[in-house]
């Protein structure tokens, strides 16, 4: 399914979970529900199947894991499991997020940076992103070093 611009709200399973299985019927109606709304999506993902890896990059240890928010940077969901908590949440806390296709929900700061980005040549902009990871990885190890002997510096005053 699409994420770009959405919110998510995500159920990460094994079939063969007790939990799980009861969850179900409520996640399902959760699913109907919400879905086909332009800013959210409501899934569900087989850790067993097709999304270990992806169940695996979210850090899911146990089963169900609910995770919310930008697809990029999801977050633990703490609360009820039940059908009117759940939907209440996600009506309080799913919509469109800010990004090329929801311009008009980012601050005027971080729109002017995207909207500089939008007109560049994508090869021009893949170029930039290696640059700031280059960046990002020669300067991050020199800033910990910096960071831990400021730190020590201080205790030892």
């Amino acid at each position: 399914a699409e994420t770009a611009g959405k919110s998510v709200f995500i159920k990460f399973y094994a079939p063969w979970c007790g939990h799980c299985k009861k969850l179900k019927p409520d996640w399902d109606k959760l699913m109907d529900e919400i879905n086909g709304g332009p800013g959210s999506l409501v899934a569900d993902v087989d850790c067993t199947g097709e999304g270990q890896s992806l169940c695996q990059k979210h850090g899911v240890g146990g089963y169900p894991t609910l995770k919310y928010g930008d697809p990029g940077d999801l977050q633990d969901y703490q609360g009820g499991r039940d059908f009117n908590s759940l939907k209440k949440f996600a009506e309080e806390n799913l919509g469109p997020t800010c990004g090329p296709a929801n311009l008009d929900l980012c601050s005027d700061e971080v729109k002017k940076k995207i909207e500089g980005y939008m007109v560049m040549s994508p090869d021009r902009l893949e170029g930039k992103i290696r640059n700031a990871i280059r960046i990002v990885e020669e300067e991050v190890p020199f800033m910990k070093k910096v960071s831990a002997h400021m730190k020590k510096a201080k205790s030892e005053l």
